[in-house]
């Protein structure tokens, strides 16, 4: 995997904080002026949950965070349309995300509660409904930086891209190539996870997906996050397979890329009986696709060369994980 120059991050955001009026009961425009052409309007609504009530989240689109949200309130923000990646944090961590691209002229109505698996666009009428029994947010005044905008992007497919498909069979090495295979078990089913190389996304694995990658003889660097990033780095040789399974924490969901050694080769049976094998589908990579991998790239890099540096921790797959 020949590793790139660093990316330089160009893809400016064009965000700007409505002006809110006072509170009031949500009417048919909740008294906020509709979309211009260029732009998309977007309400986040946080209907009633006995849970979770005390916590309240930010809301970020792209590089800013433009607003925030409370329990049985909602918020509106005013973005410029085109690639638009909001998500919602707490306390730094991002707690779920959305893509709202390219919805030119259009109000997106957006709903979501502490503990759901992730936000959920609902119709005007819906929405409507949801607001009556909810208060419009004072607006935050000057944008904040979104100090949680590339880990939000590490794991791409919970923004609602689908981005892998079952795969048409698994790949073998050859006289000129290693497979590394990347596996998941049956940790916290329901959240995705997106693993990178130095020079891009490479999949995203759910709970029991597994992912064959060939990869040229030489050393590689391969990165996963949530909180926090685990960091490998493979050592392979042409003609053989390896393993290393991507373990996720149940309690803080902190992941962890972890070779399989040899001796763990009756073990490695048992853990992939119930895994269904996937590849990522070039056809789902499309141009706003690219535009958040190239930001993400740049992280990855920059992590990768503290790594190089010793100023990194990472795991190591090497001669004695080949199976």
């Amino acid at each position: 995997m020949k590793k790139n120059n660093k990316i330089r991050l160009g893809f400016a955001s064009h965000i700007a904080v409505l002006f809110l009026l006072p509170a009031a009961p949500a009417t048919a425009a909740d008294g906020i002026a509709p979309a211009a052409d260029d732009e998309t309007l977007i309400y986040v609504i946080r209907p009633k949950r006995f849970t979770g009530g005390a916590v309240g989240f930010w809301i970020a689109v792209n590089d800013q965070t433009v607003a925030r949200v409370k329990h049985k309130k909602h918020a509106v923000v005013r973005a410029k349309a085109g690639r638009i990646s909001l998500n919602l944090a707490i306390q730094g961590s991002p707690v779920a995300t959305i893509a709202v691209d390219d919805r030119p002229g259009e109000t997106v109505y957006l709903k979501y509660r502490l503990g759901d698996e992730n936000i959920v666009e609902v119709d005007e009428e819906a929405a409507h409904k949801l607001m009556r029994k909810s208060k419009l947010m004072d607006p935050i005044g000057e944008a904040l930086p979104n100090n949680e905008e590339i880990r939000a992007l590490l794991n791409l497919s919970r923004f609602g891209f689908e981005l892998m498909r079952p795969a048409s069979s698994r790949l073998e090495p050859d006289s000129e190539a290693a497979v590394i295979t990347l596996f998941r078990r049956n940790e916290v089913p329901k959240l995705e996870f997106g693993i990178w190389g130095e020079d891009g996304f490479v999949a995203t694995l759910k709970a029991n997906e597994g992912v064959d990658l060939r990869v040229p003889a030489g050393d590689h660097f391969f990165l996963a996050g949530q909180t926090g990033t685990t960091v490998m780095k493979a050592s392979v040789e042409a003609g053989k397979r390896y393993y290393a399974w991507l373990d996720v924490g149940k309690m803080i969901l902190r992941v962890r890329l972890t070779p399989v050694a040899r001796d763990q080769a009756n073990d490695l049976d048992a853990w992939l009986t119930d895994v269904e094998w996937v590849e990522l589908n070039p056809e789902a990579m499309t141009t706003r696709i690219n535009e958040r991998e190239g930001l993400v790239v740049g992280f990855v890099q920059s992590v990768v060369e503290k790594a190089n540096q010793g100023a990194a921790d990472f795991t190591v797959l090497a001669a004695d994980h080949s199976q």
